[in-house]
């Protein structure tokens, strides 16, 4: 259980950090958005306080033009100016007539602000601050007898405005910070369902040591998706290279019993009759070839495994084909005659490629030794050679038992031998091996074959490996 529980904290730990996350951007979001209508919302009020006051000064300037200020008086006291302070003042900031707001106890305290001023203002639009707090907006113009009207109104309602909006966005914001979390708990327990799955796939193949366990893609989208589906292959690869390997040890056992067994059994022999040398010497002999089969069998093993890892080196050189194939076929002429059988070459002039020469040498001997081994008397074994696609092409064709349509997909794999070539004494590495050497030089190899009517086998390798 404690093991159970170490192996979930990783799992939480990155959903509480996605959590986390998702609501911290959420909540910049959020920030963002909130100060965006803030300043937005001041800057229009701002703008708009701005326009009211100004289109105010033109209005209250066209009264003074026309009516002069008993006019100016009879409007500030008629025409919507509760909120307003209205003054008239000299040259010298002396005040020559004022209109309190009489809703806004702050105006006395803006008038005598605005008179405690030496120098007057310039600018069209500006701002008073006041001791008890707030501040006041006024704009002012020169009228046409040096007079400077001025109109202010109390900056204080577009502050309480300002503050019921941040007063609303925090309360808003609690609740909504809440619900990103719960969404963003939702959102990572769902992201990571999938890993979830995978970890608890893993921990029951650790403790069972079954590989047959998957995890059903149904439930996972996008790169989640492509990761339990990668996952689910490579368990697939797994299990059949184990499939694979428990197989080739039950052949390996099985194949190595036999030399061994009869490497005891001539010892026993020997040593039951400790006086003939003669005996004893033909026992050494069979041990020394029992012995040699095994070390085949192993290097081959070797070989092949090396390709498959990609650890074969090879000691490339430029290789006449046509040549290598004259030799060999040369080398397996006698055999052949021996057996009843006859054997041809037939190549397209020079075919060169760059290769391992001992290693290709290796490969064709397996295809001309298993054509040989698989053909009975009074048959035929053809070997070309040509050039084709960049390649160069090797056939070995035979006119002998052939292969079953059953066993062509499986006559590659190690130690593989079908019912009718247990009969002869052999490895089952040699096409193993052939494949091999043919990846190793990024070519390939394959068979064509009918019962009782021959087989061809095609090497094919890069003219440049």
């Amino acid at each position: 259980m404690a093991s159970q529980a170490r192996a979930v904290r990783p799992s939480r730990l990155v959903s509480v950090r996605l959590t986390a996350w998702y609501c911290g951007l959420f909540s910049l979001s959020l920030a963002v958005l909130f100060g965006f209508v803030y300043w937005t919302l001041d800057a229009t009020l701002r703008k708009g306080n701005a326009e009211f006051l100004h289109s105010k000064v033109k209005e209250f300037a066209d009264t003074y033009r026309d009516a002069g200020i008993p006019e100016i008086r009879r409007d500030a006291s008629q025409k919507r100016s509760d909120e307003l302070l209205v003054r008239i003042s000299d040259a010298d900031n002396r005040t020559l007539f004022v209109n309190l707001p009489y809703t806004d106890p702050l105006g006395p305290e803006a008038l005598r602000a605005l008179e405690a001023r030496s120098i007057l203002p310039s600018e069209r639009l500006f701002k008073v601050s006041l001791e008890k707090g707030g501040a006041y907006e006024f704009a002012n113009t020169r009228l046409k007898n040096g007079s400077l009207l001025q109109i202010g109104r109390n900056s204080g309602r577009r502050r309480i405005l300002l503050e019921r909006f941040v007063g609303s966005c925090l309360a808003v914001t609690f609740p909504v910070l809440l619900l990103a979390l719960a969404g963003g708990a939702l959102m990572a327990d769902r992201a990571l369902r999938p890993l979830r799955n995978l970890t608890a796939t893993v921990q029951n193949i650790v403790a069972t040591g079954k590989l047959d366990a998957r995890i059903p893609p149904e439930n996972t989208v996008g790169e989640l998706r492509e990761l339990v589906v990668s996952f689910d292959r490579m368990l697939e690869k797994i299990e059949a290279l184990v499939e694979g390997m428990r197989g080739v040890l039950d052949n390996v056992a099985h194949d190595l019993r036999t030399p061994i067994t009869r490497l005891r059994g001539v010892a026993e022999l020997a040593l039951r009759n400790p006086g003939d040398s003669a005996g004893a010497q033909e026992a050494l002999a069979d041990c020394v070839e029992e012995s040699e089969r095994v070390i085949t069998m192993l290097n081959t093993l070797m070989d092949i495994s090396e390709v498959e890892t990609g650890a074969m080196k090879l000691n490339l050189c430029r290789v006449d084909v046509t040549e290598l194939a004259r030799q060999l076929t040369e080398f397996y002429a006698e055999v052949a005659e021996d057996q009843g059988l006859v054997i041809s070459l037939a190549a397209e002039g020079l075919c060169e490629t760059v290769a391992d020469e001992n290693r290709l040498r290796q490969a064709v001997g397996n295809l001309l030794d298993n054509a040989v081994k698989y053909t009975p008397a009074g048959g035929r074994v053809e070997v070309r050679v040509s050039k084709a696609a960049g390649q160069v092409v090797l056939s070995v064709r035979d006119s002998g038992i052939g292969i079953p349509a059953e066993d062509l997909s499986r006559v590659w794999e190690r130690l593989y031998r079908g019912d009718k070539s247990r009969s002869q004494r052999g490895l089952g590495l040699g096409l193993s091996l052939v494949r091999a050497i043919a990846q190793a030089h990024a070519g390939d190899c394959r068979v064509k074959s009918e019962p009782g009517a021959g087989s061809e086998f095609i090497l094919r390798i890069p003219v440049v490996a």
